[in-house]
């Protein structure tokens, strides 16, 4: 059993509508959002911007959650959501306007049975001495 982490999810304002559907927001990576209007030096002063929640997730997270608005969940409805990727091969889909709720889907694609683990150090060519 791995040792439970959690992801930090800062945030000004719930009902944002402006997908991250990659890495720094863009395919160019520039991290910008030409269209934001409300995210200002004024408006994002420590006694008004912090942390809200966590979620619990499976592994470290060293990929940025991604965000996407209305995304229809089978058997559960519309959704804003936030994917989040873990060292250990899972992926999850967290309701971004419930954070008390369970995710609304968690998969692991590690399977002992097939023979699909994750990776270790002696798989990465990391094990034994480096002289």
């Amino acid at each position: 059993m791995h040792p439970t982490h959690s992801i930090l999810m800062c945030t000004l304002l719930w009902n944002c509508h402006v997908s991250v559907p990659t890495y720094h927001n863009d395919l160019a990576r520039t991290g910008q959002n030409l269209n934001e209007t409300l995210l200002t030096p004024a408006s994002v002063s420590s006694g008004q911007f912090g942390r809200l929640f966590t979620y619990a997730v499976d592994g470290q997270v060293y990929a940025q959650p991604l965000y996407m608005p209305g995304v229809a969940i089978p058997g559960q409805g519309i959704h804003n959501v936030i994917f989040v990727v873990t060292e250990h091969d899972s992926v999850y889909a967290f309701d971004a306007d419930n954070y008390l709720a369970a995710p609304l889907w968690h998969v692991s694609f590690i399977n002992p049975a097939q023979g699909v683990r994750a990776a270790s150090a002696a798989d990465l060519g990391c094990a034994g001495d480096h002289a």
